[in-house]
């Protein structure tokens, strides 16, 4: 129980060590460029590039898949029609 105790009080020195050392460096706490409002930034602008580029990844990605799926159903058609002209060739 003591040891439990103990650990408590360290992770509560931890955590006001973390916030004093947060509180007495104002500046990293501003806001960046983007969140500030500067749109031309270098900053900005790579986060710009990167969503885009993120975009293009996803809407290729679902491209992929809607192919398939247009390939899939393509090459069903395709073996449901030879299934049924064999069904019609072995009838007659």
């Amino acid at each position: 129980m003591r040891k439990a105790m103990n650990m408590a009080n360290q992770a509560r020195v931890a955590v006001l060590a973390a916030v004093l050392a947060v509180l007495s460096h104002p500046a990293a706490a501003r806001a960046c460029s983007v969140c500030y409002g500067e749109p031309d930034s270098p900053a900005s602008r790579g986060l710009t590039l990167a969503i885009f580029a993120l975009a293009a990844v996803v809407m290729g990605v679902l491209a992929g898949v809607v192919a398939f799926f247009i390939h899939a159903s393509r090459k069903a058609g395709l073996v449901g029609a030879a299934a049924a002209a064999n069904a019609l060739i072995e009838k007659s």
